[in-house]
């Protein structure tokens, strides 16, 4: 007998009106109702006590049923959640409820929200540019009360932030004035608290989530995956990359990588132009071992100052797989170290050197043919040492 765990999701939405209230829809017919709860959907399993985790632990046992709850807001992430339940449906041994069977309840939406926080196990976190419902006693939103309540009770918490240079998100969908400061404060903390991981659109939030559930959930007999997929997926993303940088930046790749050299402290320059913390990045040279590039494009990897500890352990000897992202930025950066001590640099006049190869040997024409702009390969994860 399969003694393989089920799950149950359910869905709610949030449009963000002032009453709490949400639209639900039953295939073309839509109603307002404000006793439905909004912001999230839930995988109901019984709960269970544990410290709280950080977007880089991987919860090893799937065995253990968990219940996973995802909190939202609806509107602005519609497509969003609808490629989320898609992969679910697909790829895991999980029974789905939606909204439209979730039903009436006694208790506010808010509570019932809260409720459902509090019979999970693991709570995952997916904001975009929108507040969503506001609470009237607090003045904070559904989303953020509910992560309160996942962080009161110590749950693992994994958090994915709508990218803020390359995601793509409508203007009708990004607040302002009150609201926009609000979600930027609460930003601000999950940053500060969690090793977060950015999406770009729906799809980039797809992949990253099912990785994410491969470590959390059994999969279905048929959808076991094969490693060596995942490195060939990585090496077509990078070909389009190297096309149509501004398209996929920041879509995940898995990596061989072996470590060719020692860390440095990442220049202002290169934490400016990628939206990272001057002083918190550190880079180092790499070798990709895999997958295979034939251009030699990806030379150094960045890490952020959550990954840098467990990094700077690891074993330079050794192969090690990893989750990063490939980043585009227009600016052509000349130096991507930083220098926080003074030093003098001696060098000879390029004069000179001509005047050198016209006495001691023939002269030679090379000519530089200056990149356009930087790419940079930005560390989300490590998976393993080989």
């Amino acid at each position: 007998m399969d003694r393989r765990e089920n799950y149950k999701i359910i869905t709610t939405a949030n449009t963000g009106f002032p009453s709490g209230g949400v639209t639900c829809k039953l295939g073309v017919l839509s109603f307002y109702s404000s006793s439905v709860l909004a912001d999230s959907f839930v995988l109901r399993t019984p709960p269970r006590t544990q410290s709280p985790k950080t977007l880089g632990t991987i919860v090893k046992n799937k065995d253990m049923k968990k219940t996973v709850f995802i909190s939202s807001t609806f509107e602005d992430l519609k497509e969003h959640r609808k490629k989320v339940w898609e992969i679910l449906d697909k790829y895991y041994e999980v029974n789905i409820r939606g909204m439209e069977r979730f039903g009436a309840r006694k208790e506010a939406p808010l509570q019932t929200c809260l409720a459902e926080v509090e019979q999970s196990d693991i709570f995952v976190g997916v904001i975009s540019c929108r507040l969503g419902t506001v609470d009237p006693t607090s003045s904070k939103s559904f989303v953020q009360l509910e992560y309160e309540k996942a962080l009161e009770l110590d749950k693992e918490i994994f958090i994915y932030l709508i990218d803020d240079k390359n995601g793509k998100v409508s203007p009708f969908f990004v607040d302002r004035g009150k609201n926009h400061d609000k979600l930027e404060s609460f930003k601000s903390i999950l940053k500060e608290r969690h090793t977060i991981d950015t999406f770009i659109d729906e799809d980039d939030l797809a992949d990253k989530l099912k990785r994410k559930f491969d470590e959390l959930l059994s999969k279905k007999a048929n959808q076991l995956s094969n490693a060596e997929d995942d490195f060939e997926k990585s090496n077509d993303i990078i070909h389009k990359f190297l096309l149509l940088p501004k398209v996929f930046s920041s879509k995940e790749l898995k990596l061989r990588i072996k470590l060719d050299g020692e860390p440095f402290p990442a220049s202002k320059a290169i934490c400016r132009s990628f939206c990272l913390s001057y002083g918190k990045t550190i880079g180092i040279r790499i070798k990709i071992i895999k997958p295979k590039i034939e251009e030699d494009a990806f030379n150094y990897l960045f890490v952020e100052s959550k990954q840098a500890e467990r990094f700077l352990n690891l074993n330079k000897e050794k192969e090690i797989e990893i989750y990063a992202s490939p980043n585009f930025s227009e600016d052509t950066i000349d130096n991507i170290r930083a220098h926080f001590v003074s030093r003098t640099v001696s060098y000879v006049p390029t004069s000179m050197l001509l005047d050198l190869a016209n006495n001691f040997a023939p002269q030679i024409k090379t000519e530089t043919i200056q990149a356009e702009g930087q790419i940079i390969l930005l560390l989300k994860d490590i998976v393993d040492e080989i």
